[in-house]
């Protein structure tokens, strides 16, 4: 009886055992994580009903098997190594189903935090959606991990969304874009728009060389690092020459330059090749650069080529500032523009191999012209170097400043005039009375303590027109 008992015991026990496992099996599973997408990877998931004219799915085994014949090539072989896969559709309509497809897609994108690299919106025709090209990065440190592309277009009535997936260098994503051809799809040439491009057939005195406006959503971090994720593929001014030879100089310097809503951000990397002797002297703001090294970012909003429609950003290794703003405005102020000037934002840095420099510049200190549709801007990068007695240009003026060789901003959009009151007031510091003490832009008086000559109050402006207000002054009175 009781070895009767005990193998019933056992029985009992093996039966339970026998329900537990699958029991355990089914909450193992569902404390497994779902599988995650490829990192990069964007399904194209909208809309089963919706029908792609043309479909393009290349997984790395399809892509050597398609490149097979170029992949002897060095420059594509580095490129195929570099990609995972190839997804594309085309729709041979863009219609509003087209559309609410697109910004299905771009919501998704800006959910998972991509970044927009270029953005090029056509004005639309009547009855008709605009035009537009659109390419995003799902980026990290130095990697790109995925690359998506909207392009949409009239004449011929057609959508196409390209999603390129892997680890891919961000200075080769121009090159990459332009050989798509190569996996059988549609080149994207960006060699223009990213990087500086003069036309070979020009004559010498006047070549230009472009940049394309890029805005950002998330700008970056003032502070001389570089070392911001937008820095990693913003449009790049490179291959600077000497002012009076026009030839390249030794000690090259890259610049590049972004925009949002707030201001213009400049990034300047100066190669020094004896940065022990790189000159900086000058420890405040405001004083002209003399007998050191110096950097220089000129704008001309209105592309006038005039030297008195152009405002000059400068700064010395030290990180101090010095503003020459445009004089062709009869009215320009001493004073406002000393206000305008404490708004520059910059820093900068001494790193092993020459320097660096970061410039946010708020749009507020500029005047520009008033558009809802992008404009084209001249812009020009210069940079001083005292030990060689260098003036080194971007897009080269000569000694003689021929202006109009100043190189093309092209396809920026400022943001509309009415939003700069709010830093007029920005640059005073509310006292605990509710008064604004203008104290630290006096040009004279002992520790900012206005003179005779010097004061300020604010003015009623709720009567006048509110653009009218801004052109007078933002609602001061000097």
């Amino acid at each position: 009886m009781k070895l009767q008992k005990h193998l019933t015991m056992l029985f009992t026990v093996f039966c339970l055992a026998l329900l537990t496992v699958p029991i355990q099996q089914v909450l193992a599973q569902e404390k497994q994580p779902k599988q995650q997408t490829k990192k990069g990877l964007i399904p194209f998931d909208y809309l089963d009903e919706m029908e792609a004219h043309v479909e393009v799915n290349l997984t790395n085994r399809l892509i050597n098997l398609v490149t097979k014949s170029v992949s002897s090539k060095p420059e594509i072989a580095g490129l195929i190594g570099m990609i995972d896969g190839i997804y594309l559709r085309t729709y041979n309509e863009y219609g509003e189903a087209e559309s609410g497809m697109i910004k299905y897609y771009k919501n998704i994108l800006k959910e998972n935090k991509w970044e927009v690299l270029v953005r090029v919106k056509e004005k639309p025709k009547a009855f008709e959606k605009g035009e537009l090209v659109e390419i995003s990065l799902l980026f990290d440190e130095d990697v790109a991990y995925g690359i998506f592309v909207i392009i949409a277009s009239h004449d011929p009535d057609e959508v196409t969304l390209i999603n390129i997936v892997g680890e891919i260098a961000p200075d080769k994503i121009t090159q990459l874009l332009g050989n798509l051809s190569k996996f059988g799809m549609t080149d994207i040439d960006l060699e223009d728009a990213l990087k500086t491009g003069v036309d070979p057939k020009a004559k010498k005195d006047t070549v230009q060389k472009e940049l394309l406006a890029v805005k950002v959503e998330k700008p970056p971090t003032i502070d001389g690092k570089l070392d911001d994720k937008c820095w990693k593929t913003a449009p790049q001014a490179d291959g600077f020459t000497h002012e009076g030879t026009e030839k390249p100089v030794k000690d090259q310097t890259i610049v590049k330059i972004l925009y949002s809503d707030k201001a213009i951000y400049v990034a300047w990397k100066m190669h020094d090749s004896d940065p022990e002797r790189i000159k900086r002297h000058q420890t405040k703001d405001h004083l002209r650069f003399v007998n050191e090294d110096m950097v220089c970012f000129s704008i001309d909003p209105f592309q006038t080529h005039k030297p008195t429609h152009r405002t000059q950003f400068m700064v010395n290794p030290l990180g101090k500032k010095y503003v020459q703003f445009a004089s062709a405005n009869p009215k320009k102020s001493v004073l406002a523009d000393q206000v305008k000037a404490n708004q520059l934002n910059v820093a900068a840095n001494t790193v092993d191999d020459g320097w660096v420099v970061e410039m946010e510049i708020p749009w507020k200190v500029l005047d520009y012209p008033e558009t809802t549709e992008p404009i084209q801007m001249g812009i020009n990068f210069n940079r001083r170097q005292h030990r060689t007695g260098e003036n080194s240009w971007w897009s080269n003026i000569g000694v003689e400043k021929q202006y109009k060789n100043d190189g093309n901003w092209i396809r920026v959009l400022p943001p509309p005039k009415s939003s700069r009151m709010q830093g007029m007031i920005d640059a005073f510091d509310k006292g605990k009375k509710g008064k604004y003490n203008a104290s630290s832009v006096f040009l004279n008086g002992n520790n900012g303590t206005p003179t005779n000559g010097d004061y300020f109050r604010l003015v009623n402006t709720s009567g006048l027109n509110s653009a009218d207000g801004l052109r007078l002054g933002g609602g001061f009175e000097f």
